[in-house]
């Protein structure tokens, strides 16, 4: 096997709202598309905004079949689940400052799968689609949020030469999104149609960690002939820190005294914070860090509080990456051990609900390349 990059798009400027379409019309088989994504802040500030947001949604299709669509935070996500590394993520709160995010949108169990592999040339007009809304969570602005028009994306395929040809790649799609009541069950019917790899729900708002907006959940088959999972969110969440780890990023935040900033790990949060000005005489501490929010607290020697925003750089480090929660179906790299569907009419996702939340459940399925 020989590999090689092929640059589909270089920086090209990105729409502040809108849908860039490009041709996948590669010969050789695809193990991955790398993506990387890079903004500029305002001139005063851009705060608790951030890539992972504006990018909202990245898909693969075949004319109007959808063979692969998740947003970009889930995206990051997957890409620290399937790899065990922290995508190249640099979030930047800071007047006129850059951010930029970049990750693998991987086909196979890891890059140079040549078992699970995309191959354009089993579908007719296989395309990216990459949608973008820099106000998705602030209104664009020249002074405290994006910039317009100064959003920008780089597509490469990871192309694999002179091997076999693959028959089958890792399909993931986000099958539901919505918000969470404050009580009661939210009964979710997955697709029967292809094998399972894993499952990964998002349950994110400030302040509440993953296992308080969802408490337990629960996979039924055949109105529980078949109960895979009957588990607490809390023990799942420890279970998925005990096999992956925790991930580690660079974070440049703009804050005062006990002024709360978001973070992008939600549970069990660490932070190495470094004033990145010339304000030697601040006394810097950190009031909390917990779901995914941070607080300082900032002083100068005399004790006096600091309530104007400095610049800080930050090492955040933590797990359940953009409040997501993996569940992965048997050994992760061997095929047969995965969860089979196609012997049950019916397959149920069931959330107990507590607290209202943003939630999205992605799947990631077996897809035949036929």
């Amino acid at each position: 096997m020989k590999t090689r990059d092929a640059i589909i798009e270089y920086q090209k400027t990105l729409d502040d709202a809108g849908t860039l379409v490009k041709d996948l019309d590669l010969v050789d088989p695809v193990s991955a598309i790398a993506l990387e994504f890079q903004s500029t802040n305002g001139s005063t500030s851009n705060k608790g905004n951030y890539l992972s947001d504006v990018i909202t949604k990245i898909e693969i299709v075949d004319g109007s079949e959808v063979l692969y669509s998740v947003s970009q935070s889930q995206l990051e996500a997957l890409h620290f689940y399937k790899t065990g590394k922290t995508p190249a993520l640099f979030p930047s709160e800071w007047a006129s400052g850059a951010q930029r995010h970049a990750c693998l949108l991987l086909f196979g169990r890891h890059l140079w799968d040549q078992e699970f592999a995309f191959d354009c040339q089993r579908f007719k007009n296989p395309q990216i689609k990459i949608t973008t809304n820099i106000a998705a969570i602030t209104a664009a602005s020249a002074t405290t949020a994006i910039v317009s028009g100064s959003l920008k994306g780089t597509i490469v395929a990871k192309v694999m030469e002179e091997g076999p040809r693959p028959s089958k790649y890792l399909m993931a799609k986000e099958i539901e999104s919505f918000t969470s009541a404050t009580s009661g069950e939210k009964r979710i019917e997955l697709p029967t149609d292809k094998v399972y790899r894993m499952l990964m729900g998002r349950f994110w708002v400030q302040l509440s960690d993953i296992d308080e907006i969802i408490t337990d959940l629960k996979l039924t088959c055949d109105s529980d002939k078949f109960i895979p999972i009957n588990r607490k969110v809390q023990q799942l969440d420890a279970e998925a820190l005990a096999l992956f780890g925790r991930s580690r990023l660079k974070h440049d935040i703009l804050t005062s005294h006990q002024t709360a900033f978001r973070l992008l790990h939600n549970k069990e949060p660490e932070l190495q914070v470094f004033l990145a000005t010339a304000l030697l005489y601040d006394i810097v501490g950190i009031n909390y860090a917990w779901s995914s929010e941070g607080k300082l607290e900032l002083a100068s020697h005399a004790g006096a509080a600091d309530s104007t925003d400095r610049k800080f750089t930050m090492v955040e480090e933590g797990h359940a990456l953009h409040a997501t929660l993996p569940i992965p179906f048997g050994i992760m790299s061997n095929p047969d051990t995965w969860f089979d569907p196609l012997s049950y009419k019916k397959v149920e996702l069931v959330l107990t609900q507590a607290v209202a939340a943003s939630c999205q459940i992605v799947l990631e399925q077996v897809r035949p390349l036929v």
